[in-house]
């Protein structure tokens, strides 16, 4: 799920029957309303998605449990379509990714086929349409979460190298293309989410140790470190949250 000019898009996925999907909906929070859109070019799930220069970007994930995909396709609002654009340079899956100054980074992963954890991280610029290897993840990872603030970008948590789920918090610096590790969650997670609003990182649910999803949330501020806030009502990983 993503927010595009006031508006919430959510892709893809896995239904009920636990086969993936193409579909595509738009929520209008003024008018209290869903929408149906075209479904993508290819059925996804595991993947990212992300909003830049207008569009909507869905990148790479898996079709039915398959091995992992590098391939990208674009929703243009305007033309209400999707269309495939450059593929990445690895193929990957429950990677995540954010946006900033109009360029998606896609960070870490794993790719189904070899079994194989990545570091690698590939910087998009719709502007060009290509694709570029920027410095690595300081370890391997999938499973992590991803936000923007401040024009530096926030990795929390995931599940390094199939070990334990990691209460890490890496801050990415595109100007600088460089990682710092700051100081870690109060709680370990993975396949969680988060968004960064008013100054601030929120982390959102996910999966823990113990084998059970999460309630909890966490607020990250660069000058007061981390706190916990209200915990979600429900219990859930694989989620996703956008700030509006």
């Amino acid at each position: 799920g993503v927010a595009l000019d006031g508006k919430i898009y959510v892709v893809g996925g896995s239904g009920d029957d636990g086969h993936t999907l193409s579909t595509a909906v738009v929520y209008d929070p003024q008018s209290d309303q869903w929408q149906p859109l075209a479904d993508m070019v290819t059925k996804r799930e595991y993947f990212a998605a992300a909003a830049a220069g207008g569009k909507i970007y869905a990148i790479g994930g898996e079709n039915n449990y398959a091995d992992a995909m590098a391939t990208v396709e674009a929703f243009d609002p305007l033309l209400g379509a999707w269309a495939e654009v450059a593929s990445m340079s690895v193929a990957r899956s429950h990677h995540t990714l954010a946006v900033v100054d109009g360029k998606i980074y896609v960070f870490g992963g794993w790719n189904a086929a070899d079994g194989h954890y990545l570091d690698s991280v590939e910087m998009y610029d719709p502007q060009t349409d290509n694709w570029q290897q920027v410095a690595s993840m300081p370890h391997a990872t999938r499973s992590h979460a991803a936000a923007a603030m401040g024009g530096k970008i926030y990795v929390s948590g995931g599940d390094p190298n199939g070990g334990a789920c990691t209460d890490a918090l890496l801050v990415f610096d595109p100007q600088a293309n460089s990682w710092t590790q700051l100081a870690s969650m109060g709680t370990a997670r993975a396949d969680h989410t988060s968004a960064a609003i008013g100054g601030k990182l929120y982390v959102f649910c996910g999966y823990l140790d113990t084998g059970l999803r999460s309630t909890s949330v966490e607020a990250y501020d660069p000058i007061s470190n981390w706190a916990q806030v209200s915990d979600l009502t429900i219990a859930r990983d694989d989620c996703v949250a956008v700030a509006l």
